[in-house]
């Protein structure tokens, strides 16, 4: 099996569950794979290769705009350079600095109170529809799109409007067509707002990041543009999923329910091991990078210049070499490694500090006003979205 190039993935997950070939896999190092688009590709389970393959001075994502890209769908239409994503450093990080002094983990922080006063109204409807109201469609739904509009400026009546046209443009269902209309609406929408602000500036990180463009010059018009989608792609669609399938491993794991009631100063440490456990996207949906150079792997594999790999970082938060019984969610592991949920190397997630707030303010405030919060239909019964690139549940009842 080493030797061949194996189709991949292996199979459609349909839950949280992990392929069991993946522990195979990784006693062999990285092994050739081919997905349904692209050339073939080297995959990535183990952490100690996943450490090397986030070095961008080893590897590159601008390479990627002169390949076929792997994946299990054609993404000929995002070669785009200007997109934040295809950037390596230094281009990559001039542009992500602007945005990431918006994200600190200080500025973040200081964002608390406000976004708690979103979660206790959307918490108070859920509270009054009662027991079996859907947390996805009432919270999950909500809650990250509200935040990051917000933050972004974008108005609250535009917002779920916005958010269709992302919904399009990410889910696999839709069709090319649907998604490059989908494409251009929302880059019409961004530069009228753009617009707007050159106007009249706000108090927003879109008029921070205007400034920096028109007094600053530290970035081009189609930069601009290209962040601000990016922002608001991958802030709210990873939240929202990743909201969903914290509540449900929680429920359908009563006894880590009352492990974080019991102990609340250990709020961090649960989250940070969900989020480990946890395989947020579905296999072959992390994007890549291209070897610059020849790169030697932990089981001797020579990469050759100009392959690509392919990080499922999912599989690389289940190494037991760096989490013992990693298969096992252990809310009180001892000076734990730090996972790689958020990525990792220059590409990590800017806003991950962002996420890491909501979720930590749901589930804390879910604790306090419903602490005997359980399942209303049975765990198995609980639908998983098929279209999401990520681990999405499409309706989570819940009673009190």
């Amino acid at each position: 099996m080493a030797h061949g190039i194996l189709q991949y993935p292996f199979a459609e997950p349909t839950r949280l569950d992990v392929d069991p070939r993946y522990k195979d896999i990784r006693k062999q190092g990285v092994v050739r794979v081919q997905l349904p688009f692209g050339e073939p590709s080297w995959l990535i389970t183990s952490a100690a290769d996943a450490k090397i393959a986030y070095d961008f001075r080893k590897f590159s994502r601008t390479e990627g705009l002169t390949h076929a890209i792997p994946g299990l769908h054609n993404t000929e239409n995002i070669k785009i350079s200007s997109l934040l994503l295809n950037m390596d450093p230094p281009e990559h990080t001039r542009i992500r600095q602007l945005a990431a002094g918006a994200f600190s983990p200080d500025r973040i922080k200081a964002l608390g109170a406000w976004a708690q006063g979103m979660v206790d109204e959307l918490l108070d409807a859920f509270e009054r529809q009662g027991a079996g109201a859907d947390f996805i469609a009432m919270y999950a739904h909500k809650f990250p799109v509200l935040v990051l509009a917000g933050i972004l400026g974008i108005p609250s009546d535009k917002a779920f409007e916005f958010k269709k046209w992302i919904d399009i443009s990410s889910d696999a269902s839709s069709t090319p067509e649907m998604k490059l209309d989908a494409r251009e609406k929302t880059l019409t929408f961004i530069r009228a707002l753009i617009a707007e602000r050159r106007e009249k500036s706000t108090d927003d990180l879109l008029s921070v990041l205007i400034n920096a463009r028109d007094e600053g010059d530290k970035f081009e018009e189609d930069e601009l543009v290209s962040l601000a989608m990016a922002l608001w792609h991958g802030g709210f669609k990873t939240t929202l999923w990743q909201l969903g399938t914290t509540v449900f491993t929680l429920m359908s794991h009563p006894e880590l329910w009352r492990d974080i009631k019991q102990n609340p100063d250990n709020m961090n440490a649960a989250l940070n091991e969900l989020w480990r456990w946890i395989p947020s996207f579905k296999p072959g949906r992390a994007f890549g990078f291209w070897a610059k150079e020849d790169v030697t792997f932990s089981n001797g594999q020579v990469v050759k210049k100009g392959d690509h790999v392919l990080i499922e970082f999912a599989i690389v938060n289940r190494d037991n070499d760096i989490w013992p019984d990693a298969d096992t969610i252990d809310f009180h592991r001892v000076k734990p490694a730090q996972h790689f949920s958020f990525t990792g190397g220059a590409h990590a997630c800017v806003g991950q500090h962002l996420a890491r707030l909501q979720i930590r303010l749901t589930i804390e405030s879910l604790l306090r006003r419903f602490p005997n919060l359980e399942l209303a239909i049975p765990a198995e019964d609980v639908q998983f979205d098929p279209d999401s690139f990520m681990r999405g549940i499409l309706h989570l009842p819940l009673k009190w």
